[in-house]
């Protein structure tokens, strides 16, 4: 679970990052509503790694 967690927190969190540079470098839209949603679930990954550091 932990591996998984932190599997998906490294991944949305550098997609955040990754996705409005390569579309804004196209020329195309951004979907910032999909931006803020990689952030969002990235930071609860984190969240949740440091809740339950112990257990995990």
């Amino acid at each position: 679970m932990k591996t998984l967690l932190v599997f998906l927190a490294v991944t949305l969190l550098n997609g955040a990052f990754l996705y409005p540079l390569f579309y804004l470098g196209l020329g195309r839209e951004v979907s910032w509503w999909l931006v803020a949603a990689m952030v969002v679930v990235g930071a609860f990954c984190i969240y949740l790694l440091v809740r339950y550091r112990k257990s995990l």
